[in-house]
């Protein structure tokens, strides 16, 4: 089985990732919900990831999710949201549908930038030149193509031309990219793919200027003398029992990804170009423009369904249809057969990249 998709969870975790998700956790303990000393010792090692959180992006506060489309649901309801809320046809549906909720309560009147000439830049300046702007909600990279925003641009511009909040959801660039988070207020984020942390991880950062509501209220271990909902954060805003195991599993996870970040990189673009090079002549393979770890392409004739169907039962796993991003798909013409998506990833040498190879030209020469 060769598992081409990590673009949706990272298939082979660091050791250490593995170990300490039942090693460290193994006597579990509520972090907060105890002076004891099992659950002081759970708390520590909690805050040691929203440390390294810290350290590797921006200083803030962090609130651990299960997912990034949890982080982005709270922010973007949690958020005094109104006016224009402004995205790009790039993003995933947990932004574009949360932000369509929020126009059809009336909340906010939604706004979906197309690039020009594959920039964001004019779009963006157009449309905060046009109405009072109260959010930008900007992925870091296109979960389809593996295209890259120009956060750095594009969070500057906000800061200069208005008022709004800058999201960046980061799902497919946290632990491959490094970036400028200077002017970054909210930060979206899975555990379980770059950073190589367990599925059921995630997390939202943000600058300690901004009030959240939360999104979930119930027992969080402060403020027990009274019903209403607790003011500080994370606690108020992380109700219920925690992913301990997962958490401190992130923490490593988060550590060996930035030790071997530029090494890792370097490696998956060149088997990403070996790969390329190798099916770019086949009449019957149609490639798309994509980018960082990803390769998108249809084979002529075939729904993309089917196309990852026939590489399943080759024992190559990869993700066809429309990736919960439409949007993205009207943009590239393929919205009514989807498309299908190799993502590169820690498990793949140069082995399996050829081995895919010829499968994939084989499918392709059959039809």
């Amino acid at each position: 089985m060769i598992y081409f998709d990590n673009a949706a969870t990272s298939r082979k975790k660091p050791l250490k990732v593995l170990l300490s998700a039942f090693k460290e956790n193994a006597f579990s303990a509520n972090a907060g919900r105890g002076g004891h000393k099992a659950a002081v010792k759970t708390a520590l090692k909690i805050e040691r990831t929203r440390d390294i959180i810290r350290e590797k992006f921006f200083d803030g506060n962090v609130v651990f999710t299960k997912n990034c489309t949890e982080a982005i649901n709270l922010a973007l309801n949690g958020l005094p949201l109104y006016g224009q809320a402004i995205t790009t046809c790039y993003d995933h549906n947990s932004v574009l549908r949360t932000l369509k909720r929020l126009e059809e309560r009336g909340k906010i009147k939604l706004t979906v930038l197309a690039p020009i000439r594959g920039s964001f830049e004019k779009p963006l300046r157009d449309a905060l030149k046009k109405e009072k702007t109260s959010i930008v909600a900007i992925t870091g990279a296109s979960n389809v193509t593996g295209k890259r925003t120009n956060v750095a641009l594009l969070a500057e511009i906000v800061k200069k031309e208005s008022d709004a909040i800058f999201l960046l959801d980061t799902a497919q660039t946290a632990g491959h990219d490094e970036m400028d988070y200077k002017n970054v207020d909210v930060l979206c984020s899975s555990g379980h793919k770059g950073l190589s942390g367990l599925q059921g991880t995630g997390f939202l950062l943000f600058k300690k200027n901004l009030t959240i509501e939360p999104l979930i209220t119930g027992g969080t271990g402060t403020s027990g003398h009274t019903i209403n909902i607790p003011k500080e954060v994370p606690e108020g805003l992380e109700a219920g029992t925690v992913n301990a195991s997962g958490i401190i599993s992130l923490y490593y996870g988060i550590q060996s990804v930035f030790n071997r970040r530029e090494e890792e990189n370097e490696r998956i673009k060149r088997l990403r170009k070996i790969f390329i090079s190798r099916i770019k002549n086949e009449n019957n393979i149609e490639l798309y423009d994509s980018d960082g770890d990803i390769v998108l392409l249809n084979i002529k004739g075939k729904q993309s369904a089917e196309t990852a169907d026939e590489l399943s039962q080759k024992g190559v796993f990869v993700r066809g249809g429309l990736h919960c991003a439409p949007l993205m798909h009207r943009w590239l013409g393929t919205i009514e057969r989807g498309a299908v998506r190799f993502s590169f990833g820690k498990n793949i040498g140069l082995f399996k990249t050829l081995f895919a190879v010829r499968i994939l030209k084989k499918i392709a020469q059959k039809r």
